[in-house]
């Protein structure tokens, strides 16, 4: 029945989407495995290797500041199809870097490769949320994100324990040939998405006609003029503010200082939120007819049940009691994310979905750089407990929101 909706749901081109993405989600994974772990032997510096994570965050950023404009010039299939190949192109440059320049300036090369390819990153995430209704029913909206997000964390969950094995046995420089070659095939992928449902002819005559100033501001206007997205979009500013205490750092302070143990557990506390994720997206799958007439209602009581596990998680510090709470967040999670953004792609024309994704993108782009700045900061001067009691009480305020809100999401979900 699941695979009968599958091929439904790949008439106009979605197969192509989801294979795309898959060879994309597993090429990011083993990039920044590869690029993390080449700056530490370089360098030896931890700062360099986290060095990674803040120069994606903000060029990510800045990048989708401007990316209305590019989404507006080009049709979103175009689009993913150029920032794919583009991706793949950085790579092979800066494999070619490497090989010419000496030891002293590889570091600084692969920090600016990074800043380049996560420029690019933040074009690709609106377009693929953007194109979705163009591909699918809106009955199988819900499906469509589930599956989305499944292969995804699917895949991340493999590429983090695929991308560590093949460092050690084959070496960095080979994984980040194999990354730009999954780029590559991503790319072509999405050559076969659909050409006639890439753009709406009728909307891009009337914003041809529009300045730069308003096609910057558009996805913002919208955001912010219609009540639903409003509501979802100071969620997840909540959401984002406090989920800096899951950034790789700050956990594995909780695992040494509040579970006393090892490095390892670490990578556990990860893995289970992973698989977790991944059950989340099929659960999305499964019962996509249930989570689409109640969409509302999956917003707001995921936001409920993260908030109490996230308490659960702050004041609980026995190990596998933390692995249990780390692993149902994950279906907490990602429902009330599918729901989330299958509210979005309901509630807009998809002519508007390319900027008001992009304004949705950059928002969370810059909680996320805060919170991380901010609970990495917390976590040193007043210990990893205070800023895990923050983020919960960040959680808490998103509930009470989501519940306060009640009566226009659960009105808007029925729409």
């Amino acid at each position: 029945m699941i695979s009968r909706g599958y091929f439904a749901m790949s008439k106009q081109g979605f197969r192509f989407l989801w294979v795309g993405q898959s060879f994309a989600s597993l090429g990011d994974v083993l990039y920044v495995v590869a690029i993390i772990t080449l700056l530490y032997e370089a360098t030896g510096s931890a700062t360099y290797a986290a060095m990674v994570a803040f120069l994606r965050c903000f060029s990510n950023l800045f990048s989708g500041l401007v990316a209305p404009l590019v989404l507006d010039r080009l049709p979103l299939r175009s689009l993913l199809v150029y920032s794919q190949f583009g991706q793949a192109g950085l790579l092979f440059l800066l494999l070619a870097c490497l090989y010419i320049f000496d030891q002293s300036f590889r570091p600084f090369t692969m920090l600016v490769f990074v800043v380049l390819i996560s420029w690019l990153e933040a074009w690709i995430l609106p377009a693929k949320n953007a194109i979705v209704p163009k591909l699918v029913t809106k009955e199988r909206l819900v499906q469509a994100n589930g599956l989305l997000a499944t292969v995804d964390q699917g895949v991340r969950l493999a590429g983090w324990s695929l991308g560590a094995a093949a460092f050690v046995w084959i070496g960095g420089m080979p994984v980040l040939w194999v990354t730009a070659a999954l780029f590559t095939l991503s790319a072509l992928a999405m050559v076969g998405i659909n050409d006639k449902v890439q753009q709406d002819q009728d909307s891009s005559t009337v914003k041809a006609d529009l300045s730069n100033w308003h096609k910057l501001r558009e996805g913002w206007v919208i955001l912010w003029q219609t009540p639903v997205l409003k509501i979802i979009s100071a969620l997840e500013i909540l959401e984002g503010l406090a989920g800096g205490i899951f950034v790789g750092g700050v956990m594995l302070v909780y695992v040494k200082e509040v579970l006393h143990r090892g490095e390892d557990w670490w990578g556990f506390i990860n893995a289970s939120y992973l698989v977790g994720a991944l059950v989340g997206g099929l659960c999305g799958i499964l019962l996509s007819r249930l989570v689409n007439r109640w969409l509302g209602h999956t917003i707001m009581f995921g936001s409920i049940i993260f908030c109490a596990l996230t308490f659960s998680f702050a004041w609980i510090p026995i190990p596998v009691v933390a692995l249990i709470l780390n692993f149902l967040m994950g279906p907490a999670f990602q429902l009330r994310d599918i729901a989330q953004r299958t509210l979005f792609q309901k509630a807009i024309p998809t002519h508007q979905l390319p900027q008001v994704f992009s304004a949705k993108g950059t928002l969370g782009f810059a909680t996320f750089g805060i919170s991380a700045i901010l609970m990495a900061g917390l976590t040193d001067y007043a210990g990893v407990q205070y800023a895990l009691n923050v983020s919960a009480v960040l959680y808490a305020a998103c509930a009470v929101f989501a519940v306060w809100n009640k009566s226009r999401l659960l009105s808007s979900s029925k729409a």
